[in-house]
């Protein structure tokens, strides 16, 4: 019993590594004080360049399994989309929309890398452009393993932000000539960099240096996946399946090794008179030197009583099916993932993935919420950069954020809706059960550009589109009236 034990802890120790292979742990951060004193989140951060590689599945010890990593990743991303901002002041709404427009490809990476690596820093830079040598805004993803935030315990956020840039310089023929470490150290009011390692003179004499950060706050938004309130760091979607990756990866190994063991028959033979089965079946020369083979041997003279055949040890496909089944879907609940996702729909019927959708609607409206803020921030941050430069005073830097639609569009499905709800709705309308205000509020969720039925501070409203092209078709029927709109139109 003691024996068994043992031999579980030890497989159960085996599993807990496996599961905490995607953690690293670092030095607790210290903020000031002795060591009884220091203020720590916990600081265990994803390992990032394990990530990466299951994503892109380049890790050997995967490689048989990482390739669900990316459908995870990649499917969530698709349907989260790229949220759009809104500023009630005119100027800067236009603003906001033409530069993360411009940004687009930026926040798609922004979603796909915070997912993957639990972790992104976007910093939003001031710098001279390559081509007419203005100064433009851009956003920059800084790798998370070259970021130490140092958070601040009583007013939140971070009170200095230190980003450790490594600089590899080659020689023609590829060899590393120098290699340095550009430290740069950010707060709210200045910037110092430092130059750690072999830098040429000229390098250092030209980076290194205090500056003054003119925002008066740190332009960086760390965006965080799956974090806790006590996490300094963001988690990654792909640490629930990483143990399951792993499994897939040694049970295809496993089972393709032994179809390459154990796929090649053996001959199994019952001979009368084995002397004269080898005379008429093999050369002089080879029974002379003792070596008979089997090869290219497409026929076998026999005598009344032999008989031959091939033998094949059992595969285990059976099992191994069932067990790499089990391990998919595993994986497709621990990550929240569907399963058409990982292109097992073929076959499927449509009703099954409209049910899949649920869930993972469900999914993308959470990954949508927990990015909001962060978002909401890089664009007030954004607005606020952006004022300073040009003086344009702003009552205020909020912003407003929406999302795109997240079920796919399918054309026919909707024009199919909307035939049979305006139906319904006309219907209800004639029969007095409901007013045209409700049911124009109700329609409107389903169609985008339609305004809301009565809104007395804007110019127009849908009561007031719905009287103007009552008005229009009037004047079509009774065939006057187009010279005055002809007029309209002109003036």
């Amino acid at each position: 019993m003691i024996k068994r034990q043992g031999l579980f802890q030890r497989q159960i120790a085996k599993i807990i590594g496996e599961i905490s292979v995607l953690r690293t742990t670092i030095s607790n951060i210290f903020i000031h004080g002795s060591l009884n004193e220091q203020y720590s989140l916990d600081s265990s951060r994803v390992d990032y360049s394990l990530a990466r590689a299951l994503y892109y599945n380049t890790d050997d010890r995967y490689k048989l399994g990482a390739a669900f990593a990316r459908p995870v990743i990649n499917t969530t991303t698709g349907f989260m989309g790229v949220p759009h901002f809104s500023h009630e002041n005119p100027d800067a709404n236009t603003e906001l929309e033409t530069a993360f427009d411009k940004w687009s490809s930026r926040l798609i990476r922004i979603n796909r890398n915070t997912l993957r690596d639990g972790d992104v820093f976007a910093r939003i830079v001031r710098r001279k452009s390559r081509f007419d040598k203005h100064e433009t805004f851009d956003i920059d993803l800084i790798p998370p393993e070259w970021v130490i935030p140092i958070p601040d315990p009583l007013n939140g956020g971070y009170m200095e932000i230190i980003i450790k840039m490594p600089v590899e310089n080659k020689d023609e023929n590829g060899e590393p000539r120098y290699l340095y470490t550009v430290i740069e150290k950010i707060t709210p009011t200045s910037r110092e960099i430092t130059i750690d390692g072999d830098a040429p003179f000229d390098i250092k004499k030209r980076l290194e240096g205090t500056y003054e950060n003119p925002w008066g706050f740190i332009p960086i938004v760390h965006f965080k996946n799956e974090s806790e309130d006590y996490q300094l760091f963001g988690s990654s979607d792909l640490e629930p399946i990483e143990p399951f990756m792993k499994a897939y990866h040694d049970v295809m190994l496993f089972s393709v090794q032994g179809t390459k063991l154990f796929s090649r028959p053996k001959v199994k033979m019952k001979l009368q008179d084995i002397k004269k089965f080898i005379e008429d079946n093999f050369s002089r020369e080879e029974i002379e030197k003792g070596k008979i083979k089997f090869d290219n041997k497409e026929i076998f003279l026999m005598q009344q009583g032999d008989d031959i055949e091939f033998i094949t040890a059992d595969q285990g496909l059976e099992g191994v099916t069932t067990l790499l089944k089990f391990l998919f879907f595993n994986i497709v609940d621990a990550s929240e993932t569907p399963e058409f996702a990982f292109g097992t729909a073929v076959q499927s019927s449509k009703a099954s993935v409209s049910e899949q959708m649920v869930p993972l609607a469900r999914k993308v409206r959470r990954k949508r919420a927990m990015f909001e803020e962060p978002y909401i921030e890089l664009a007030s941050m954004y607005l606020a950069m952006w004022a300073k430069v040009n003086r344009i005073k702003l009552d205020t830097y909020n912003v407003g954020i929406d999302w795109d639609e997240i079920t796919p569009r399918d054309e026919q499905g909707i024009a199919q809706t909307i035939k049979t709800l305006v139906d319904g709705l006309a219907t209800a309308v004639e029969t007095r059960l409901i007013s045209l205000e409700s049911a124009s509020e109700f329609l409107r969720e389903f169609v985008p550009s339609m305004l809301p039925w009565l809104d007395a501070d804007a110019q127009e409203d849908e009561q007031r589109r719905v009287a103007k092209s009552m008005a229009f078709l009037a004047r079509v029927e009774d065939g006057f009236g187009f010279e005055e709109l002809e007029n309209e139109e002109g003036a």
